[in-house]
């Protein structure tokens, strides 16, 4: 399949379009390469290594989205499972060793995972890979849901095996719930076993559904709806969806509205960086030509830039002060930054006078997106796993910022993790309370009614956080200036993203090769700082 020619028209694939048919945008997306993530790899062998008396349930667990295929199967069928002390499963655990060797497992979340799925995930709050995908002895076996209805089912069936049927779930949020909203189990710090509780690892759908886009809103919008799509992809975009086996098209098959491109951008550029710069390393050169992967880190950029909105107000110069305030607000459907906690958002903040002097200069990354603040909460301290009794975690993490008059105080979002000691932690099964959670709420969350597992925290005394359910937060900047500056001031005002900041980055250590692998990528290509919004303005004097 192939885009437009919008001279032509916007409407029909163009024979010198780009190729945007399924398999081509699924090659270079995050889902395909869900196991060959070198974070993930990275994270679950060091909690296998932290908690070794798990490592076989930890895998298993992670696995179930990570490699839905090749796990779905072994326990379907009972083949290539481990039962040790390590599992937890009575009948077994799929380990990481053998997903190496199944190519099933290495093609991450693929076709025959997602529509595979039934549409169970409508009967009730599926989530934390509680998904269903019968197996070969139920008689819908072999069924491949699909969003078009009454789908013509004879060439799948003689090509692949498989029949299609509609299934409404299919543009459904969620089917994305039943991976992407994750609930953890908690291990006790002292006893490192569990203690029956779990904590919210990552809750996009749950925190969309509380929001305008959800299906109460004002706007409702779907998971599918904003992450499966092109910019040069219009919502009346006609094809026939597949070709015949020689390339030809068959002009008896229905042609198709709208189309749903499965590049299936989110925020993680770094992970799609890097593996356009590994593409050989991490075993993707014979599957994706150079280039693939920096065209859809391209597109994430593109939608990242959609996701938030930075405005400047009530700007002014004392003679001694200069103050404004700066108002986020998120434009997403869920939280800002959302999913894994490892995630940060921040202001950085440039001001210059009227000779061009810096007189205030305040959050912008270092060579290695880097923050001054972040030297201190990398500290040994900080990062040690266990933590002495009556540990105070307080300097090791960034409060809610409202109100900045030193460049020290850089307003951060991001959640901290804390332990059942409430110590922080960057280890994810001794998770027990979010410490800090001041992310940016979506419009319509109304902290009043929503389930207490997406709750802020930590935002106490901030009247402006998410006023008015409006998914907002506006800061107050009263910065002195020195007696030899003198207006206009210039201010450069710039709201960045990371995937992966430097704690976690650190956090991931040990000694089995997959987390040596990261520290190595990381250290080449650490993970950037990208560019959400940005405001410029300049403030004179006051008459």
């Amino acid at each position: 399949m192939r885009s437009p020619d919008p001279l032509v028209s916007e409407n029909q694939p163009s024979p010198d379009g780009e190729d945007i048919s399924p398999f081509y945008d699924w090659k270079s997306s995050v889902m395909a390469n869900a196991f060959t993530d070198p974070y993930f790899r990275a994270v679950m062998m060091h909690e296998t290594e932290v908690f070794p008396h798990l490592a076989g349930f930890i895998e298993d667990t992670c696995l179930t989205c990570h490699s839905p295929m090749a796990r779905t199967h072994a326990h379907q069928t009972g083949v290539s499972l481990v039962q040790d002390e390590s599992c937890l499963l009575e009948d077994g655990c799929y380990r990481a060793d053998q997903a190496l060797e199944d190519p099933s497992a290495r093609e991450g979340i693929s076709c025959t995972a997602c529509h595979q799925i039934t549409d169970s995930v409508l009967d009730g709050y599926v989530h934390s890979g509680d998904y269903e995908i019968v197996d070969e002895n139920h008689p819908d076996a072999f069924t491949i849901y699909g969003p078009y209805q009454n789908p013509r089912g004879q060439a799948m069936q003689n090509q692949v095996g498989f029949t299609p049927e509609y299934g409404m779930h299919m543009g459904d949020s969620r089917h994305c719930a039943s991976c992407h909203d994750l609930f953890t189990p908690t291990l006790d710090m002292v006893t490192d076993e569990p203690n029956g509780e779990v904590f919210p690892e990552q809750t996009p759908y749950t925190e969309w559904a509380a929001s305008d886009f959800g299906p109460d809103g004002s706007t409702t919008t779907s998971c599918q709806q904003c992450h499966m799509a092109r910019q040069e992809i219009s919502e009346n975009y006609q094809t026939r969806i597949a070709v015949m086996a020689n390339g030809a098209v068959n002009l008896n098959w229905p042609e198709r509205i709208p189309y749903f491109p499965h590049v299936m951008v989110g925020g993680n550029t770094w992970l799609l960086e890097t593996l356009e710069l590994f593409r050989e390393e991490l075993g993707r050169a014979n599957i994706n030509e150079e280039g693939e992967f920096a065209a859809t880190a391209e597109l994430t950029r593109e939608l990242l830039k959609t996701s938030a909105d930075l405005v400047p107000a009530n700007a002014a110069f004392s003679g001694t002060e200069l103050a404004f305030d700066l108002t986020i607000t998120n434009k997403t459907g869920h939280k800002l930054p959302t999913s894994f906690p490892s995630r940060r958002i921040w202001v950085a903040t440039r001001v210059t006078d009227s000779a061009g002097a810096v007189v205030f200069d305040s959050g912008f990354p270092d060579k290695n997106y880097q923050l001054t603040v972040d030297a201190a909460f990398t500290s040994d301290a900080c990062m040690a796993i266990k933590k002495p009794a009556g540990f105070d975690s307080s300097a090791c993490y960034q409060p809610h910022i409202n109100r900045v008059t030193t460049p020290e105080e850089i307003p951060i979002y991001e959640v901290v993790m804390g332990s059942t000691t409430n110590a922080i932690t960057h280890v994810l099964l001794y998770a027990s309370v979010s410490l800090k959670d001041n992310r940016i709420p979506p419009s319509g969350f109304d902290s009043s009614v929503v389930p207490p597992e997406i709750l802020p925290e930590g935002v106490d005394g901030d009247a402006d956080f998410n006023l008015n359910n409006a998914g907002q937060d506006t800061i107050t900047y009263q910065l002195p200036m020195p007696e030899t500056a003198k207006p206009p001031f210039r201010v450069e005002s710039t709201l960045y993203y990371q995937s992966i900041r430097p704690t976690f980055v650190d956090a991931a250590h040990g000694e089995h090769p997959w987390i040596r692998e990261f520290e190595t990528i990381a250290s080449i290509n650490p993970p950037p700082a990208e560019v959400l919004a940005s405001a410029n303005f300049t403030v004179d004097a006051v008459e």
